[in-house]
């Protein structure tokens, strides 16, 4: 109820403030998905959670949480934090769980906000959820300066199937996958 609440209020917000262009089906299939996008500015998670029609549960640096009121609001929208530095074993764990109980996983692969698009800023984390929990991942590129009234583009790229890279070995798996979305979200060849 809270989300939904939420969400529509920021939906007005983001109208007021930004010109919303969306390249791309917005209507999420029923199944355990990972959204992967490039991050550029904080306003990143909410443009994604007012776009696609299922609730996204985000990946969040833990250092958001510190804040009792951002930390608040973060858990009521579902978000869980993550430390960069440490990434153990629970939080891919519960990233896998969440996953597999059908719910929308949101990922920002590069682990922070870049300047400087290059495959060596993403992380494999993302790789290994989706592979060991089955889930096919969905890229998005976000173009914006949020200037106010500025454009924001939102390219939705198409889906990502896990299953395809099931024939491929154990020890590059991970690697693959990797590559596959950093190339579908930057549409690099």
């Amino acid at each position: 109820m809270f989300y939904r609440f939420a969400r529509f209020l920021l939906k007005i917000i983001f109208k007021i403030k930004y010109k919303l262009i969306v390249h791309g089906n917005t209507k999420l299939p029923n199944t355990p998905l990972i959204i992967c996008a490039n991050h550029i500015n904080l306003w990143d998670p909410i443009l994604l959670a007012i776009i696609f029609d299922r609730p996204i549960r985000f990946m969040a640096k833990k250092e958001l949480f510190e804040n009792r009121f951002l930390g608040f609001l973060l858990n009521k929208f579902g978000a869980f934090p993550v430390d960069r530095e440490n990434v153990n074993i629970k939080t891919i764990k519960d990233s896998i769980k969440l996953v597999k109980n059908n719910e929308v996983l949101g990922i920002f692969p590069e682990g922070t906000r870049v300047k400087t698009v290059s495959e060596d800023n993403m992380k494999t984390g993302v790789a290994m959820i989706a592979s060991r929990s089955g889930a096919d991942v969905i890229p998005v590129f976000i173009n914006s300066d949020y200037k106010f009234r500025s454009t924001v583009e939102v390219f939705i790229r198409e889906k990502i199937e896990i299953s395809s890279f099931d024939d491929i070995s154990k020890d590059i798996k991970n690697k693959e996958i990797t590559k596959a979305i950093y190339k579908n979200i930057y549409k690099v060849n």
